[in-house]
């Protein structure tokens, strides 16, 4: 029986969660944002064909950072995710075991040398139609604690986040280090960042009529991402201007690529090189159509 995209959105933070947690085993370093991304993208490699896309870049130099383009060729439909990963720290630092409550994505306050903004800000940034998101990648042994078997959104091997959340969270710590009195506030904490996580079913196992595709459409991602953003919402205090961003930023109905420039992809192969991308990115291509606005892809050669 062949393997879909639900399969996928199931087991692929199994196999994540239980690499971290053999970062053990190793007598130095650790595995990277980058080692986890790259296993995301190898899985969907499974996929590729005339439903899906890799795009990689001459040379990453953005991390683990990752981009998804959902495209409905007959309605001219499409939604843009802009990712970027972190990890979670690991259950001991070079001194003694860490505390499943403190445990943290220490990398959440990056600021790159000679960068005016943090990460968090530059992500937050990302001119509309992009929805920019975040991918934690957690150790299956944080995910099978008790700790985190209380009622709450599911820790996962992979989680998803809306960055706006996360940037909400990280401003608050930042404006509360520079206040008089300092005050140490734990954001960075998976235990306090849970409320704002939700699964990768989200995006690669959206509910809803597929069409018969081996794909989501961007209308069912974007009908799936509004109803997480809705829940973790009500905890969140969030401003009339962060709805409509969301809206605006995330309705495929309001993007087409017929006419822009550059957007259709080219015909070629279904895993390529493009120099002028910064990231690597992945199209899921549903509606195909029978004309010339539907690229004719090659297959990965099986060989």
């Amino acid at each position: 029986m062949p393997v879909t995209m639900c399969d996928l959105a199931k087991t692929l933070p199994l196999l994540i969660g239980r690499l971290l947690d053999r970062e053990t085993k190793l007598k130095r370093g650790r595995f990277r944002e980058e080692t986890m991304t790259d296993i995301f993208t190898g899985a969907l490699a499974a996929f590729a064909g005339p439903e899906l896309v890799i795009q990689y870049p001459d040379e990453a130099v953005t991390g683990g950072d990752l981009d998804l383009r959902f495209w409905h060729v007959a309605a001219g439909h499409e939604l843009q995710l802009r990712i970027q990963a972190k990890r979670l720290s690991a259950a001991r630092n070079a001194k003694k075991a860490v505390n499943i409550a403190h445990r943290s994505y220490h990398e959440l306050l990056h600021k790159p040398p000679r960068a005016a903004k943090f990460q968090f800000e530059t992500l937050l940034d990302a001119p509309a139609p992009w929805v920019p998101l975040y991918m934690f990648y957690n150790h299956q042994s944080a995910v099978d604690d008790r700790f985190f078997a209380s009622a709450g959104p599911a820790v996962s091997g992979v989680n998803l986040a809306f960055a706006a959340d996360i940037a909400k969270e990280l401003t608050a710590k930042l404006k509360a280090a520079k206040a008089t009195p300092k005050s140490v506030k734990h954001h960075k904490r998976l235990s306090y960042l849970r409320k704002n996580l939700f699964g990768l079913e989200a995006i690669l196992c959206p509910s809803g009529d597929w069409g018969g595709a081996g794909v989501p459409s961007p209308d069912l991602v974007f009908a799936s991402l509004l109803g997480r953003w809705e829940v973790s919402g009500k905890g969140n205090g969030r401003t009339k201007d962060e709805q409509d961003a969301m809206r605006i930023r995330s309705d495929p109905s309001r993007v087409s690529p017929e006419g822009a420039p550059g957007r259709r992809i080219s015909d070629g192969p279904s895993i390529r090189v493009d120099h002028t991308l910064k990231r690597p990115a992945v199209t899921f291509i549903s509606g195909r159509t029978g004309d010339n606005r539907t690229p004719v892809i090659t297959e990965p050669s099986k060989g």
